[in-house]
C-alpha cells in the first residue's frame, strides 16, 4: 500500500472513530467526508475497522431493523447508487451503516419487492386505529418483516395510497452479490487444495470465508459453469488466449436478474 493510501487510512479511522455514534451504532460519514474534505465514498473506501474500535454490527434475518437504519440505507443507496449496484458497492454500503453487507443486501432486497396496496393501507390503518401492536397487524395482514411493514406504512400518505402502482426495484439484487470478487477468489484456492473436488471440508471452506456450507456448494456450481462457459467460447475462438491452468479458475458469474 502506498504511503499516501496508508496516510489516508489513518486519517480516516481516526476521525471515524471520534464521530462514532454509541446509540445508533454507526459513525456519521458526513461528518467525516465534512471535516477531512474528502468525498464520502473516497472515505469508505479507505475506512478500515480493524485500525479502529468499531466493529460491523451483525443483524441476523430475523432481526427488526430500527426504521432510521433503514431510511438511512435507502438514502445511501439511491443518492450514490443510481444503477445496479455491484458487490464492492455493498460493502461500501456495509461499512456506511457499520452492518454487513449481506444483511443490507437482504433488507433492501426486502424492502424494494414489497407492494404496498390501498387495500393493505387501509387494513392497516384499521388496525392501527383498534390498538393492534405491529408483530399482529404482520401476521394478520402480510408475511413482511414488522420493520419493513412499519417503514412503508410510515412514508405512505393517504393521499399518495390512492395513486400506486408496483413500483420498479430500485437495484435489481441477486443472492448472488452477497459474494464478492475476493471471496470467490478465496473459495477458488481453497477448493484447489482438494484433489478433483473429492472430500472438500466443507466446513473449513465456511468457517474460513464465513458463509454457509450450502453458498459455498452452490458457489462452486456457478463459478465451475462461468469456467466452463468460458472454456467453451476460447475453443471455438482460436485467437483466445490458452486455457488457465487452475482446476477452478476464477470467472465471476453473470448476476441474475432479481
Amino acid at each position: 500500500m502506498h504511503r499516501s493510501s496508508l496516510e489516508m487510512r489513518n486519517r480516516v479511522s481516526y476521525v471515524a472513530q471520534r464521530h462514532y455514534d454509541v446509540r445508533r451504532g454507526r459513525c456519521d460519514w458526513e461528518i467525516v467526508s465534512h471535516a477531512l474534505q474528502e468525498p464520502l465514498l473516497a472515505c469508505l473506501r479507505s475506512f478500515d475497522a480493524s485500525h479502529s474500535q468499531i466493529h460491523p454490527r451483525r443483524i441476523s434475518g430475523d432481526t427488526e431493523w430500527a426504521l432510521d437504519d433503514i431510511a438511512a440505507l435507502k438514502q445511501f443507496t439511491e443518492s450514490h447508487f443510481r444503477t445496479q449496484m455491484t458487490s464492492d458497492d455493498w460493502v461500501l454500503a456495509g461499512r456506511y451503516m457499520n452492518i454487513t453487507h449481506s444483511d443490507c443486501i437482504a433488507k433492501m432486497w426486502t424492502l424494494n419487492t414489497f407492494q404496498m396496496t390501498p387495500q393493505l393501507y387501509s387494513q392497516i390503518a384499521e388496525f392501527r386505529q383498534a390498538g393492534l401492536l405491529w408483530p399482529t397487524i404482520c401476521s394478520k395482514a402480510t408475511s413482511c418483516s414488522p420493520d419493513i411493514l412499519r417503514f412503508a406504512y410510515s412514508t405512505t400518505s393517504k393521499d399518495k395510497v390512492q395513486k400506486l402502482r408496483r413500483p420498479k426495484a430500485q437495484f435489481r439484487i441477486s443472492k448472488h452479490q452477497h459474494w464478492t470478487e475476493d471471496e470467490d477468489k478465496h473459495l477458488t484456492d481453497l477448493l484447489s487444495r482438494f484433489d478433483n473436488g473429492r472430500d472438500i471440508d466443507w466446513n473449513y471452506i465456511s468457517k474460513t470465508i464465513g458463509h454457509s456450507k450450502n453458498a459455498c456448494r452452490y458457489r462452486r456450481i456457478l463459478l465451475m459453469r462461468s469456467q466452463k462457459s468460458r472454456e467453451a467460447s476460447q475453443s471455438s475462438s482460436p485467437d483466445m488466449s490458452t486455457k488457465s491452468d487452475s482446476p477452478l479458475a476464477y470467472a465471476a458469474p453473470k448476476r441474475l436478474r432479481a
